[in-house]
């Protein structure tokens, strides 16, 4: 029996974000030395950093491709690759960062969630409560993983 666009709409509906949402989420703090994005980016094979103030709310968002774009690594005779720290920590990440990112409830359905990362290209949402706390993360690999299983 072929599923209907109807059926799979309503399925999105009624799926809520911290049904899909990974938690805990790896963050870096506003006041962090930028080297630490690119350490927690290699460590934890992440793509997306919230970026938490001191009370723990969210106030930022630092990708993987933002840190490619704002310093390149050098490549070692080995092959493999490195970052220069000292060069790394010359950016200040409160700076760099893309401020108030857009973010979602837990509550919310997968359906909002898909949509916005649809419509403005997002690589991922980060879940905040009722205080800008936040809750966990969605991203696209997340997303796809929840509906192929």
């Amino acid at each position: 029996m072929p599923v209907k666009k109807a059926d799979i709409k309503q399925f999105l509906l009624d799926t809520k974000v911290q049904e899909v949402m990974v938690s805990p989420v790896i963050t870096v703090k506003e006041t962090d030395d930028f080297a630490l994005v690119q350490e927690k980016i290699a460590l934890y094979d992440v793509r997306h950093l919230p970026v938490l103030d001191e009370t723990g709310s969210v106030v930022g968002l630092i990708s993987q491709r933002d840190l490619y774009q704002i310093h390149s690594p050098r490549r070692l005779e080995d092959g493999s690759w490195y970052y220069d720290k000292d060069a790394l920590n010359q950016f200040i990440l409160k700076n760099v960062m893309h401020a108030k990112p857009f973010t979602l409830k837990a509550s919310s359905s997968l359906y909002e969630a898909i949509e916005a990362t649809v419509r403005f290209k997002f690589g991922c949402i980060p879940i905040v409560d009722d205080y800008q706390k936040l809750c966990g993360i969605l991203t696209r690999d997340t997303i796809l993983k929840f509906l192929i299983s």
